[in-house]
């Protein structure tokens, strides 16, 4: 399965600079939700519509191979994207309302990847595989094994894959250092078998990075130094 990064102007037009060409944090979407994680950028300038056929107030469109329901984040010329990719997952996503709670059966072998895609071209600066086996924890029909969004301050992203780990890069794409959890059990809390897989993003403030883990099983909250990963 593939899915697309599509840049509409909303991405190219926001205002991120002050006159004297410095990056303006209030006008990043630094995590998911956004700056303060309020979900909202005044004076956007965003377009009433769009045609990605047409390519229609659209500005470019990359392919990303893979799955993955995190949001892409920006920071300056730089947006960062994660996917979870396997060559046998061919289920894709199942939107809609229905009742069936069971994963998607699979245990394939997965690549857990993080990009950094040039806002303005969509060209792909780097692309990292954080890591790769089986899934630990199934996910869900309506879900994907990379939906927490990426944390940037401009300086380091931070991408958390659940049962698979966090890890932090420098804009460069060097990884700085990464943590690993073990198991955190995405289930539903009646019964186990039905695994959803991990969603909860993290968010950097002032320099230090924090995540929630709201499990079944010894859920928990984590500050570290963005910098060090000194909890």
């Amino acid at each position: 399965m593939k899915y697309y990064i599509l840049s509409f102007l909303l991405l190219s037009v926001c205002r991120i600079f002050n006159i004297s060409g410095q990056i303006i944090p209030e006008r990043q979407w630094p995590g998911y939700r956004g700056y303060l994680s309020s979900g909202v950028l005044d004076n956007s300038n965003l377009p009433e519509s769009f045609d990605i056929q047409k390519m229609l107030n659209v500005r470019w469109k990359t392919e990303i191979p893979g799955l993955g329901l995190s949001s892409p984040v920006i920071w300056g010329d730089k947006l960062f994207l994660t996917t979870a990719v396997s060559k046998f997952d061919n289920q894709g996503i199942k939107p809609g309302i229905y009742g069936d709670g069971m994963p998607v059966p699979d245990s394939s072998v997965h690549d857990w990847k993080v990009y950094c895609i040039n806002k303005n071209t969509g060209s792909i600066l780097w692309e990292r595989t954080a890591c790769t086996g089986v899934p630990k924890i199934k996910r869900h029909p309506k879900s994907t094994h990379a939906n927490p969004s990426v944390a940037t301050d401009g300086k380091y992203a931070v991408a958390f894959f659940g049962s698979e780990g966090l890890y932090c890069y420098d804009y460069e794409g060097k990884l700085i250092w990464k943590k690993n959890f073990g198991v955190l059990k995405s289930v539903a809390f009646d019964y186990n078998a039905a695994e959803w897989e991990f969603a909860s993003s993290p968010i950097i403030y002032k320099g230090v990075l924090i995540i929630q883990c709201d499990v079944l099983e010894n859920s928990f909250l984590a500050a570290f130094n963005v910098k060090t990963g000194k909890e």
